[in-house]
């Protein structure tokens, strides 16, 4: 993959022979599209096989860590999902081909240096997952006003409920209500915090799995 400038005619989009060209980031960009005629080796078939479980694990939250991975992403060549499909392949994954999974408790949603949640806990009610974390009193402005994200990813439905922008850090609480017939369905949950602006993000923590 190679970054270009425009040239007289302005950007150009679309497939010239083999190679593609695209816009990422505001960058003009253009690659060469692959051809494999070779049987896949161990190697490839073991990328294969971590890439499809992270992008399957990724594709009903693409909105939350596009969101989550908004800022990792600035200046670079990749969008916010590309990050973190990177982030969670390095991470998240486990096992050798074909039984790779995802390690939920290694995965990451959000990437970013701001205040994590503090003392995060969660339980689940008859409402859906009641959290709360701590409110430390000498928190430096504007982290009290961050907002909070919350997710519960169900594996087997491979399916999500979450608040990309919840309720302000200063709550010390909030609740992701989930419709009845979730409830008894095993989640794996993580929190995390985006700032009012959306330019700086926590890094998500897990919180366990429920069922």
């Amino acid at each position: 993959m190679a970054v270009y400038n425009k040239g007289i005619f302005g950007a150009c989009k679309g497939k010239i022979g083999k190679l593609v060209f695209y816009e990422l980031n505001g960058k003009q960009v253009v690659r060469t599209q692959g051809k494999h005629n070779r049987q896949a080796t161990v190697l490839q078939l073991q990328n294969r096989a971590e890439l499809n479980a992270v992008m399957q694990f990724l594709k009903p939250i693409r909105e939350f860590v596009n969101a989550g991975f908004e800022k990792a992403a600035r200046g670079s060549t990749k969008s916010a999902y590309n990050v973190a499909v990177s982030y969670n392949k390095r991470n998240a994954v486990t096992g050798t081909y074909p039984d790779v999974t995802i390690r939920y408790e290694s995965a990451g949603l959000t990437e970013g240096t701001m205040n994590r949640a503090d003392a995060p806990a969660v339980e689940l009610t008859t409402a859906g997952l009641s959290f709360s974390w701590a409110c430390p009193p000498d928190l430096p402005w504007p982290r009290p006003n961050d907002q909070v994200m919350l997710l519960a990813y169900f594996p087997e439905l491979q399916s999500a409920e979450y608040i990309l922008y919840g309720v302000a850090r200063f709550e010390c609480a909030a609740i992701l209500s989930l419709p009845a017939a979730l409830l008894t369905e095993h989640m794996e949950v993580y929190i995390s915090f985006i700032a009012q602006d959306r330019k700086q993000v926590a890094n998500s923590s897990y919180l366990g799995r429920f069922n």
